[in-house]
């Protein structure tokens, strides 16, 4: 009787300390965590002009996980294309037209998932095109005081540079220096650690 007890306490605390949820990472948002904690640092402007650009953040993960959602934050309403790519081939790896209904309010969409590999480096960028508007507007994010924005790291994922590109068509961010003092955009996603 005694080890029947013994079993039965043994079990019962395997059952109350055994989760399946134990150990699972939140879900990241790094470029919209970056913007929110560094806020009273950071001077926020909203661009229209009457061209269009590419704006995109080289970034990398120090862990293995996957990319579910791409994402926009425009100063204007409208139909925008996020586009995930390879930062040394330039290869286009994931592409999401996102509705952003409010004006400089993020929005999410989902997406198959896209395994990332620890330090590799990718961009992910956005076109502030919609549809036949002839204006295009961005945001830029800077220091009020000067100074570097990037690199910086939020959760698993550090934020090297930002790149740009013009054009009225999706295309990988061509800039050849990397900007550290501004971040363009902003395109954002949803990254989650395995």
């Amino acid at each position: 009787m005694k080890n029947l007890w013994m079993y039965i306490l043994s079990l019962a605390a395997c059952l109350s300390g055994c989760h399946k949820n134990e150990g699972a990472k939140p879900a990241e948002n790094p470029i919209t965590t970056l913007l929110s904690e560094e806020a009273q640092t950071l001077k926020v402007v909203g661009y229209r002009t009457n061209s269009f650009q590419e704006s995109g953040i080289v970034f990398s993960s120090s862990l293995a996980g996957k990319i579910t959602q791409l994402g926009s934050k425009l100063p204007d309403a409208g139909i925008y294309v996020v586009t995930l790519w390879d930062f040394d081939s330039g290869q286009l790896l994931l592409q999401k037209t996102v509705e952003q209904e409010i004006p400089d309010s993020l929005s999410l969409a989902s997406t198959d998932a896209v395994p990332l590999t620890i330090d590799k480096k990718y961009v992910i960028s956005i076109n502030n095109r919609s549809g036949s508007r002839s204006q295009g507007s961005f945001n830029q994010a800077f220091k009020a005081s000067g100074g570097n924005v990037l690199p910086a790291t939020k959760g698993s994922i550090t934020m090297h540079a930002s790149r740009s590109g013009n054009g009225n068509i999706v295309a990988f961010p061509t800039s050849s220096n990397n900007e550290l003092s501004t971040i363009y955009g902003f395109p954002e996603f949803t990254f989650i650690p395995d």
